[in-house]
């Protein structure tokens, strides 16, 4: 799972193999290890029975929940993404979204054996 921080916004793209173990176990998480021997745990929790989208952070670890009624259509699904805003104090929004890994249409030095096609890509 990628994890990508760009102001207020949160993004996750995870690998077919993670959305798989996301639909199966209701919950995937990484973890940053730092030389200064602390951690930085993010993952995602599904909710049963709910169609909401909160995160939360704490303790060194951000946890994006997302209701099974909100991302069941999305395993399946031709959806690409699951987005929505989180309110914060002072008006500000936080962006979340939830993607589906794609393989990039240019070679890079990457292993992409996981990932979801691309959909522009030439078959």
């Amino acid at each position: 799972m990628k994890l990508r921080i760009k102001g207020n916004s949160i993004r996750l793209r995870l690998t077919q193999t993670e959305v798989n173990d996301l639909q199966t176990q209701n919950i995937i998480e990484q973890c940053v290890q730092f030389p200064n021997q602390s951690q930085l745990k993010y993952g995602i929790n599904i909710l049963t029975g709910d169609d909401g989208l909160t995160v939360d952070f704490a303790k060194n670890k951000l946890s994006v929940n997302i209701g099974s009624n909100r991302i069941n259509s999305w395993y399946s699904d031709e959806e690409i993404s699951i987005s929505g805003y989180v309110d914060n104090p002072g008006n500000e929004k936080l962006l979340i979204l939830i993607e589906k890994d794609f393989k990039c249409l240019s070679p890079r030095d990457e292993d992409e054996s996981d990932m979801f096609p691309h959909p522009k890509e030439k078959h």
